[in-house]
């Protein structure tokens, strides 16, 4: 009987390719997967996913078009994106789905069919002008051949495949910039909007308190857009202080993005800061008969999350496009810059790698800069935010404000009068007066240039003294406290300088 086939080096090779295809086993029926946002168990049918399938992912879904791809490949990379969704994320099968369409199909045809031992000289013409994730992806697709034996690969050419080059990527970029740490006013900004949220969440909405509980995690704990809706009712732990009935709010998030499945799953635990406290047990109040396992700030999409985040992030810091991320480096960035090891970071990111939080320190300022810092002289930090519904007023008009309006105190052991009345008055303020005056909307400060400058001085005098003394932690309320502090005195004193009293 002769063969039907003809012998392998007299085709050409799109023959030689749809030869091989036809050899390869079909894929498993139906594949289960876990969507671990929503922790349900999801099934894909592969016979009816022939022309398409959609995957859920973190609460939405995300579609592959298999007739995106030519007649001649398609079965080749429908089986390979199928095989992938077995052992992989649904968001990373996607970005495969979208590497491989960026890849031209006569360069996945031309590698398949190709002698391993030509790799090396053909890689550099099939991935040229392809980005560091889209030759990611080639690398990953060329692995799946060596797993399915396809033509001439096997097992034994994965570090083959493992040693070609990718184009570089910095994934660290911004970091190394510093375009993603917060500003000293920025920073300002954020603290004082959540510490007024804080004193006022009992008159907020049901949304509007839990974008606010969003920002304080993303601020305090650095958490990711996913960690944050992945975090349930059961996930929140509250204890009330017999002492003064202030609560204690823990709260337990997954690791996520690591490559051991396993590792993905340990938990975090932190607390969240004792002043913050009631704004997030005000939220978990509002699950109060809901199940154990309700999304903790009501968000069941991950997008939608991002989004709400996002736009609050928009409202308190206008035109800087801050997002989560930025306030994640920006909490890992305070941390080394405070003192801390390569460990503490390791574990405040849930890395399971020391090396990876590297970079941040090689971004950390030295000494002296940390202390310019602080003091405000850093040319980084000497753009501060206008004080725009401030109102001055003269010494005369001071002198006529009732008592309890004209702001005075004895701030770290320095007696300070006279700045400037308080629209409210100082019984009525939740604040520390005089270190939290400067950059309050409600204060209105004196025409006074020499008082405003002496009170800088006298302010910057005690944070050297938290340097000699080795308690310059910017992980100290009382420390992070005067760094902004300092920042809108030098606000004010700008102003007055610029003739801009207003």
């Amino acid at each position: 009987m002769s063969n039907p086939f003809p012998t392998p080096h007299l085709w050409n090779a799109d023959e030689h390719f749809s030869a091989e295809v036809a050899r390869l086993p079909l894929p498993p029926r139906v594949i289960v997967y876990e969507d671990d946002y929503s922790e349900k168990m999801c099934s894909v049918n592969t016979d009816e996913a022939q022309a398409s399938m959609k995957l859920a992912d973190a609460g939405d879904q995300v579609g592959l078009n298999f007739m995106a791809f030519g007649e001649l490949v398609r079965p080749l990379v429908r089986l390979f994106l199928l095989t992938s969704l077995v052992d992989y994320a649904p968001a990373t099968v996607h970005t495969y789905y979208k590497g491989l369409r960026v890849i031209p199909e006569r360069s996945l045809v031309a590698i398949a069919v190709s002698e391993p031992a030509t790799l090396r000289s053909k890689w550099p013409a099939l991935a040229t002008g392809l980005s560091h994730e889209a030759t990611t992806v080639f690398k990953r697709f060329v692995s799946f051949l060596c797993l399915v034996g396809f033509g001439h690969w096997d097992h034994r050419h994965q570090t083959l495949v493992s040693g070609l080059p990718a184009p570089r990527r910095d994934s660290y970029a911004a970091v190394r910039s510093g375009d993603c740490f917060l500003e000293i006013e920025e920073e300002a900004a954020l603290v004082r909007w959540i510490d007024q949220a804080t004193a006022s969440f009992s008159s907020m909405s049901k949304s509007d308190l839990r974008v606010a509980a969003l920002v304080v995690c993303s601020y305090q704990f650095g958490m990711r857009p996913k960690q944050l809706g992945t975090l349930r009712k059961r996930d929140c732990e509250i204890r009330i202080s017999k002492e003064d009935g202030m609560p204690s709010v823990y709260l337990t998030f997954r690791t996520l993005k690591q490559q051991d499945v396993q590792a993905s799953r340990l938990p975090l635990l932190r607390k969240v800061k004792r002043e913050w406290a009631p704004l997030i047990a005000a939220t978990y109040g509002l699950l109060s008969d809901a199940p154990s396992s309700a999304y903790f700030f009501g968000f069941g999409n991950r997008k939608v999350l991002s989004a709400a985040l996002i736009s609050k992030l928009d409202e308190i810091l206008p035109g800087r496009g801050r997002v989560a991320y930025d306030l994640r480096h920006s909490m890992v960035q305070r941390m080394v810059d405070a003192g801390a090891s390569q460990e503490e970071v390791a574990a405040a990111l849930g890395h399971t790698h020391l090396k990876t939080g590297l970079v941040y320190f090689r971004a950390s300022a030295n000494q002296a800069e940390l202390v310019n810092k602080a003091l405000g002289l850093s040319e980084t930090y000497q753009t501060v935010a206008k004080i725009a519904s401030e109102r001055f007023i003269s010494e005369h008009e001071l002198s006529a404000l009732k008592g309890e309006q004209q702001i005075a105190g004895v701030p770290h052991g320095i007696p300070i009068a006279g700045i400037g009345g308080c629209k409210t008055g100082q019984p009525s303020c939740p604040n520390n007066p005089v270190t939290a005056c400067y950059g309050c909307p409600k204060f209105m400060p004196v025409r006074d240039l020499a008082l405003h400058e002496q009170v800088l001085n006298d302010f910057r005098g005690v944070v050297n003294e938290f340097r000699v003394s080795g308690t310059g932690d910017q992980e100290s309320p009382a420390y992070l406290q005067l760094r902004r502090t300092i920042a809108e005195v030098q606000s004010v004193i700008a102003q007055l300088e610029g003739g801009d009293d207003n």
